[in-house]
């Protein structure tokens, strides 16, 4: 995924100054992305040096003063092209779990049953946490984030059934109740 895609999008609904943006992008994207100031503002400065940004000083509560941050009409432009241009691929799993679970041959398998019941205990209460989270804010949010958060319940209720299909065969050829 490609941060400066992500940050013309917030932009494109109003003008924000940077920790504004950090905060909108750690409420509606930190389950699915995060960004850190050293990522945040370093790509902000690149985005404005192409022209898809400007940035724009503003007297601050204290006595610093503020950056605030606006899209450009080419920067509008090169979100309209990047949303509309086809994925290169459709399905990939990059996360840490995933890698780890590669090597898992590498441990003990009781160590590994252990691991798996209590990833799968915080899979199921991450999907109670969104599940919670949609009945919260309803329609107070737009209709493609609530359906984000769907799909995210859609994935965790798949993992949890995988997980249980895995340590169900593990439990199987090692004999573990």
């Amino acid at each position: 995924m490609s941060l400066k895609y992500a940050l013309l999008g917030l932009l494109s609904e109003s003008p924000k100054y940077g920790y504004e943006i950090k905060q909108q992008f750690e409420s509606s994207l930190g389950n699915v992305w995060s960004v850190s100031y050293g990522q945040l503002y370093p790509t902000l400065r690149r985005l404005s040096e192409v022209g898809w940004v400007t940035k724009k000083t503003a007297p601050g509560k204290k006595a610093a003063e503020k950056n605030i941050y606006s899209i450009t009409e080419k920067g509008k432009r090169r979100l309209d092209e990047w949303l509309l241009r086809p994925l290169r691929s459709n399905y990939r799993v990059k996360d840490e779990f995933t890698l780890k679970f590669l090597f898992f041959d590498k441990i003990p398998k009781e160590k590994v049953l252990d691991y798996l019941r209590s990833q799968q205990k915080k899979i199921i209460m991450q999907k109670e946490n969104f599940q919670r989270t949609l009945v919260a804010i309803g329609e107070e949010i737009n209709f493609f984030l609530q359906a984000i958060i769907r799909k995210g319940i859609i994935h965790l209720e798949a993992e949890n059934q995988w997980l249980e299909e895995v340590i169900n065969d593990l439990e199987a050829t090692t004999g573990t109740p």
